[in-house]
């Protein structure tokens, strides 16, 4: 059976994952896999292309994987800032523990269900780059960080936010709350646009015993213009000048406590810490990249910061999907049995990278282009010179990983040679 509730409860351990069963409720894999152990599938060394997996089926190289967080580790020293990755990209504990293991300072999450399912997993400092207004989850994080271990931080933006947060825990004398003033943009989501609202909110906060304000967050990935062009750099710069000048405010509240300031995900995070900067001592920078860790082939690959390094210096795109040719009703256009259950399509269709010819196992360079996908379609327009043959396997890339991971409760981790070395659970 898939996993409950209960059973995570019962099974803490990220190593356990392993012992978990295999079911028919994970697609792609072979149907011989049904019934064992993933540590038992695992010894029977299977391979992408040799052990009867169903396609399509989303992969995640190893190797990349590893790249880019010990990369991105790497950015964080040199830069002398703290990183907190965003893991709602993949929802996966196994991959956060890795990102944790290379230095990471916390992770972020979206909502208190995601934190609930780290904290199941023993994640201790948790990072909900949201407002939470839910009275049973406000009460529940007030009560988890009275742990010497725990530290779960919240948004709020306004004092009428801040008064549902009080009245959540007004029978609770005990209590704590961590929280970080949000900014926002004209034009974007949440947070506070008049940087003259920040002292009236952060007045109230340390007001109250219980509350401990930590800093201030934003997100420049969502100004209305937000690329790397003269006007989308001035306008994420000109973001995260106002977050500076929100920590300037609150600091003058805290005394000698140091504010975190932080933003920044996969695109945009040079600008966000360069800007950072410029507050001087007394502030700890936190960036909380989450696409990097898989990167893609299409979206932040256009983006981010690397994009013109030398290689060893670049993000790898680490997610690929499989699918099979289907049909091929003319002479320029083949129909792929990969759709928007597959694979997100947000910001880009997906990619034809390689083709595995029908009934051989050599790999060789495609060209072409994914016109649009439908549910379980996908429309693949090649040049007329290429041979492409119903039975045919592709390999496709991604444009944001986000909206991809979430389409796959068990992702096959594959070596360079496709071998599988290990299966990753989302908790979506």
């Amino acid at each position: 059976m898939p996993y409950s509730s209960k059973v995570i409860s019962e099974k803490k351990e990220i190593s356990s994952l392993k012992g978990a069963i295999i079911t028919p409720f994970y697609k792609g894999l072979p149907s011989t896999a049904t019934g064992k152990s993933i540590s038992d599938f695992l010894s029977s060394e299977p391979n992408l292309f040799a052990s009867d997996f169903h396609f399509p089926v989303a992969v995640l190289k190893l190797s990349s994987l590893e790249h880019n967080i010990r990369r991105m580790a790497q950015y964080c020293e040199e830069m002398g800032v703290a990183i907190s990755p965003h893991v709602k990209t993949t929802m996966s504990p196994q991959i956060a523990q890795m990102q944790m293991d290379h230095g990471a300072w916390a992770i972020t999450v979206a909502n208190f269900f995601q934190a609930s399912v780290f904290l199941e997993f023993g994640f201790k400092r948790i990072f909900i780059a949201n407002e939470v207004f839910d009275k049973p989850a406000i009460r529940e994080i007030s009560q988890l960080n009275l742990k010497e271990d725990t530290e779960i931080y919240f948004y709020v933006e306004s004092l009428s936010g801040l008064k549902i947060i009080q009245s959540a825990i007004a029978d609770l004398p005990e209590a704590r709350l961590y929280l970080f003033i949000e900014i926002g943009a004209e034009g974007a989501r949440a947070g506070i646009r008049n940087i003259n609202d920040v002292e009236a909110l952060v007045k109230k906060v340390v007001e109250d015993k219980r509350l401990v304000m930590k800093g201030v967050a934003g997100f420049e990935g969502v100004i209305p213009v937000a690329d790397r062009s003269l006007q989308g750099t001035a306008q994420l710069r000109e973001f995260c000048q106002k977050i500076v000048a929100a920590g300037k405010i609150i600091s003058s509240y805290l005394g000698e406590s140091e504010i975190i300031l932080t933003a920044g995900g996969s695109a945009y995070f040079d600008l966000v810490v360069e800007e950072f900067r410029k507050y001087g001592p007394g502030c700890q920078i936190l960036i909380r990249s989450g696409g990097y860790v898989s990167h893609d082939h299409g979206g932040y690959e256009k983006t981010y910061p690397f994009a013109h390094e030398v290689l060893a210096k670049r993000f790898l795109p680490a997610i690929e999907l499989w699918a099979q040719v289907l049909s091929q009703p003319d002479s320029k256009l083949a129909i792929l049995n990969l759709g928007k259950r597959d694979v997100g399509n947000d910001v880009g269709e997906p990619l034809p990278l390689k083709r595995i010819p029908a009934g051989k196992t050599s790999m060789e360079s495609i060209r072409g282009i994914v016109d649009h996908l439908n549910d379980q379609h996908g429309y693949l327009v090649f040049e007329e010179e290429q041979e492409i043959s119903v039975g045919d396997l592709i390999g496709l890339g991604i444009c944001h990983p986000c909206t991809t991971f979430d389409k796959w409760r068990l992702i096959p981790v594959v070596d360079d040679e496709y071998r599988i070395v290990d299966l990753f659970h989302t908790f979506f």
